[in-house]
C-alpha cells in the first residue's frame, strides 16, 4: 500500500489534526522499513510515518512485542513516543524529531559514549517477565529460509554445522537476561543536542546484555561467544534481506 493511501486514514490516528497531513519527503533511514516526514496541520511539529516491512515474521520481527517494548522504552526515557500504532501493523506514527543521526565518530567520542553507556545501563535494568530470546531458534529460522531459497553454499553449510551445536549450548546455558536492543548501530541513535533517543526497536527482546555492549565496544564484553554469534546473526540477515 502506498504512503498516500495510509495517510488517508489520518482521522483514525487520534491526533489533533485539522486537515489531512501532507507527505513532505521520504527519509533515507534503515533497511527494514520505509520512513516519511509528514506535515501535521494544527500541530506545532511534523510527523514521522514508518511504513513497516510487509513480511516481518520473515526477519524474526514480532510487531506486538515491539509495541510493548516501545512502551517500556518510552517510560524509561530511552526513545520517542508512539503517537499511533496501526491495528493492521502496516505503519506507525511518531513525532518527527529535529535530530541528527550518530556516526562512528560519536562512538569514538568519550563524552558521547558516556551518554550512551548511561542509556544502556537504564535499558538493561528493564527485565520484563517474558521468555528470553532463543538465539538458536532465531538463527535456525533465518537458516531454513535461506536453504529454501537455495542461498546456502558448501562453505557456509560447513561453517554452520560447526557453529550450530555451540550456539545451542550457549542458548541453554544459565545466563541472566534483560531487555536488549539487539541493533544499537549509530544509525539507530538520534541526537537532538539535549537528548539522545534510541530508535528501531523491532529486534529488541529479553536477551544477553553483552550484545548491546558488543555493538558499542567489542572489547568490553564478558562472554566471547557473543561476538561470533552476532557475526552470524548479521551475516544471515544480510543474505535474507537481499533475497
Amino acid at each position: 500500500m502506498s504512503p498516500e493511501n495510509l495517510i488517508d486514514t489520518w482521522r483514525d490516528w487520534g491526533l489533533a489534526l485539522n486537515d489531512r497531513p501532507r507527505l513532505i519527503e521520504p527519509i533515507e533511514a534503515g533497511r527494514t522499513n520505509r520512513n516519511y516526514r509528514l506535515s501535521a496541520p494544527g500541530r506545532s511539529g511534523d510527523l514521522l510515518m514508518r511504513v513497516n516491512h510487509p513480511n516481518p515474521a520473515r526477519l524474526g520481527i514480532d510487531r506486538e512485542r515491539e509495541h510493548a517494548i516501545l512502551t517500556l522504552a518510552w517510560d524509561a526515557g530511552l526513545t520517542r513516543p508512539v503517537w499511533y500504532w496501526d491495528p493492521d501493523q502496516r505503519f506507525v506514527i511518531f513525532p518527527y524529531l529535529s535530530a541528527r543521526t550518530w556516526t562512528t565518530k560519536d562512538l569514538e567520542n568519550p563524552e558521547q559514549r558516556a551518554r550512551l553507556w548511561a542509556m544502556i545501563e537504564r535499558l538493561h535494568r528493564i527485565t520484563p517477565d517474558w521468555p528470553r530470546r532463543r538465539y538458536h531458534a532465531y538463527l535456525c529460522h533465518y537458516w531454513q529460509q535461506l536453504e529454501q531459497m537455495q542461498r546456502v553454499d558448501r562453505e557456509l553449510r560447513q561453517a554452520w554445522e560447526s557453529f550450530e551445536p555451540r550456539l545451542e549450548s550457549f542458548d541453554t546455558s544459565p545466563w541472566s537476561a534483560c531487555l536488549v536492543h539487539h541493533d544499537l548501530i549509530p544509525d539507530n541513535i538520534l541526537d537532538t543536542g539535549e537528548q539522545v533517543y534510541l530508535i528501531d526497536w523491532e529486534y529488541a527482546a529479553p536477551g544477553h546484555p553483552d550484545i548491546d555492549i558488543w555493538t558499542v565496544d567489542p572489547t568490553a564484553i564478558h562472554e566471547p561467544f557473543v561476538a561470533e554469534m552476532m557475526d552470524w546473526i548479521n551475516g544471515l540477515w544480510e543474505r535474507l534481506i537481499r533475497s
